[in-house]
């Protein structure tokens, strides 16, 4: 899959930490064909912890998309939207991130369906064997998330020894399920050291 990222510039106060589900939606009323894009996933927006709950959006926070590149140009229809989140988030210009390969790669939340550890262990070792990806794996924290009317259970989780091949298909089609509320997308990363934060 050529796969790429769309960083769009945020400008906003806080919003809740837990935001993937409300970002989805929102995103889909305005994206009519986001819900449908199987490949599409919606990265979680990261910013500076402010009150319990929420994370403050810095000069550097971003709103970004893993899609296909046949979908960029689309995608675009986002710049100078206004987002509720709580807050008014305004979306700004974009630009597009080529991935690259690197041998460990990290997901702050991957979610299989599966809550306990040891069952995520499994399904994790099964998905990478489907895909016939070779690497080390190293689960971090529990992580939950709320949706209209489930809760979704999750880890983080470290990918590392990844050949440069492995790496690109990891990144093009994530790991688990829930792509689009922020889950399974992975990004390259220096340490295993982010797998506890």
């Amino acid at each position: 899959m050529d796969m790429v990222d769309v960083a769009f510039a945020l400008r906003g106060g806080s919003i809740p930490a837990d935001h993937g589900w409300p970002l989805f939606r929102l995103l889909a009323e305005r994206l009519d064909w986001l819900s449908d894009e199987a490949d599409a996933g919606v990265h979680p927006i990261r910013g500076a912890r402010a009150l319990a709950g929420e994370i403050h959006l810095g000069a550097r926070a971003r709103l970004m998309l893993r899609l296909p590149r046949a979908r960029v140009e689309q995608s675009f229809a986002l710049s100078g939207a206004c987002l509720d989140l709580g807050n008014r988030v305004e979306v700004g210009s974009a630009r597009l991130r080529q991935l690259f390969a690197h041998g460990t790669l990290y997901s702050q939340f991957v979610a299989t369906g599966t809550p306990d550890e040891a069952g995520f262990h499994r399904d994790v070792g099964a998905e990478l064997e489907r895909a016939g990806i070779r690497c080390k794996v190293i689960c971090g924290r529990m992580r939950r998330a709320q949706t209209q009317d489930a809760e979704i259970v999750g880890f983080s989780l470290m990918l590392h020894e990844l050949s440069p091949e492995h790496s690109l298909i990891m990144q093009a089609a994530g790991l688990g399920t829930q792509r689009k509320l922020g889950c399974g997308i992975f990004i390259p990363h220096k340490s295993a050291g982010a797998v506890g934060a």
